[in-house]
């Protein structure tokens, strides 16, 4: 088993040279034909790298500085040129620019992109089924007044999606890099996500022969029609028969369907060879940067990309700096960890004295009530007292017997008034007490950490910064 699938990797990685991979991920901005009108030689023409030097110097005094340049020209056929930018501002101003009619005192007529490129389109997702397109598309109409092309975009069992995205592109420079930083859109009162439309990997193809896996500088056949397949005759004008046929599998579609079987397993092999040639390095796949300089990738030196030139008879010598490197960031790790711990810590303590105060302050009204009991049935013992004497007094005629055991309840209840009073004192100093510690509570989740100790530490692994 591991034979055959080890085969079938070479036979994808055979068929995909690093060029068709390259054109795969490639993302290019259209070019701009410049055609000479008089029938010149090749030793009349003028040379490429005048006229980039004509053009560049033309647009540079239009829009000084803010003109970047164009980045390559070359000749394409008899008498035209095509000339490329790789800067989007640049882009827009040409397209909605007038060029000059003479280069070198020679007519030229140029030849603009007819369609918009999809670096400019956006899509606008995870809309409701049950809004009307209509809607959606004045909605986003009143957002972005160049927004053209709109689109349904077709998943795989679309039916069975609850949500629908919409693709459409965006021919104004200013309202482009407004929705690419806003990264969202208002459509009916709600906020939907707006993100830049990724196109699929771009398939090589023959445009004579409109087969796969080559182009059409080393293709052998006679020149066919995309649709019907039919070769073309010289000086004879070609008439379609309007009904498609695949060069792939000869059935009744089109070349580059994807209707296609032949199609969708190159698709499917194309994308596995890219990413397998990512992950080994041999292609890199850099993200769009949307700034000025989107097209000058990044440099990511590395260590070993310019190594120090040594003689054989040189020791090496290992700098002190760098010899605890390793073990000072894993220190700094460990510190951070210990950190983070710590932070957990004082949260927990925290709750803690929250649920402290919350009991003591239960316990503080427990006690005020019991006082108040208390203080009540003192009073009544008093007055009962006094009721007791004055009766007594207004009774001489009671006997001494019956006087001795009132004397001796009256003494009781003189027991139970000095009680009470004694349990008075004790719940006061209790409620003295928890009320203190309400106080220390409060003042302990002012600062869990004790003092300093809630300023966490703000580490960087930077070695060279801590060592």
């Amino acid at each position: 088993m591991n034979l055959v699938l080890e085969k079938q990797q070479d036979m994808i990685d055979n068929r995909f040279t690093l060029a068709h991979l390259k054109r795969a991920i490639s993302n290019n901005l259209p070019c701009f034909y410049i055609q000479f009108e008089e029938d010149l030689n090749s030793g009349h023409l003028p040379s490429t790298m005048k006229v980039i030097h004509i053009l560049n110097q033309f647009f540079s005094n239009k829009w000084e500085p803010a003109f970047k340049g164009f980045t390559i020209c070359s000749v394409v056929g008899k008498n035209r040129m095509k000339i490329v930018t790789n800067n989007k501002v640049d882009y827009f101003n040409l397209m909605n620019s007038i060029w000059p009619d003479k280069i070198e005192n020679k007519a030229v007529k140029i030849n603009k992109p007819k369609f918009i490129p999809d670096c400019f389109a956006f899509v606008v997702r995870n809309e409701p089924s049950s809004m009307p397109k209509e809607q959606v598309v004045n909605c986003i109409y009143q957002g972005i007044k160049s927004a053209v092309q709109f689109n349904e975009i077709k998943y795989y069992n679309n039916e069975n999606r609850p949500t629908i995205d919409y693709r459409f592109a965006i021919t104004d420079i200013n309202e482009y890099y407004a929705a690419l930083n806003q990264g969202r859109i208002a459509i009916c009162n709600q906020l939907f996500p707006l993100t830049p439309f990724r196109a699929g990997y771009k398939m090589t193809y023959c445009s004579k022969c409109w087969k796969l896996g080559h182009t059409r500088e080393i293709c052998n056949e006679q020149p066919r029609c995309r649709i019907c397949l039919t070769q073309f005759e010289n000086n004879v004008q070609h008439n379609c028969l309007g009904t498609p046929k695949c060069a792939q599998c000869n059935e009744a579609h089109w070349s580059l369907d994807n209707k296609c079987l032949v199609v969708k397993q190159y698709r499917y092999d194309l994308k596995k060879a890219i990413n397998d040639a990512i992950i080994t390095g041999k292609i890199s796949k850099y993200p769009s940067n949307e700034n000025e300089n989107e097209n000058k990738r990044p440099f990511i030196g590395k260590r070993d990309d310019f190594p120090v030139l040594r003689h054989e008879t040189q020791k090496i010598k290992s700098t002190a700096w760098n010899q605890n490197k390793s073990e000072n960031i894993e220190i700094l790790h460990e510190l951070q960890k210990i950190n983070g711990s710590m932070s957990s810590l004082r949260d927990e303590i925290g709750c803690m004295g929250k649920k402290l105060i919350e009991e003591n302050c239960e316990r503080v009204n427990q006690i005020k009530f019991i006082q108040q009991q208390q203080h009540n049935l003192i009073v009544m013992v008093n007055h009962v007292q006094v009721v007791i004497k004055s009766i007594i007094e207004s009774l001489p005629e009671l006997s001494n017997k019956v006087k001795k055991k009132i004397d001796k309840q009256i003494t009781l209840m003189n027991d139970i008034t000095k009680q009470l009073t004694s349990n008075e004192i004790r719940t006061s100093s209790m409620g003295t007490m928890s009320t203190q510690t309400d106080t220390l509570g409060a003042t302990t989740s002012k600062d869990p950490g004790g003092g300093n100790g809630n300023e966490q530490l703000n580490m960087s692994t930077d070695t060279d910064a801590n060592v």
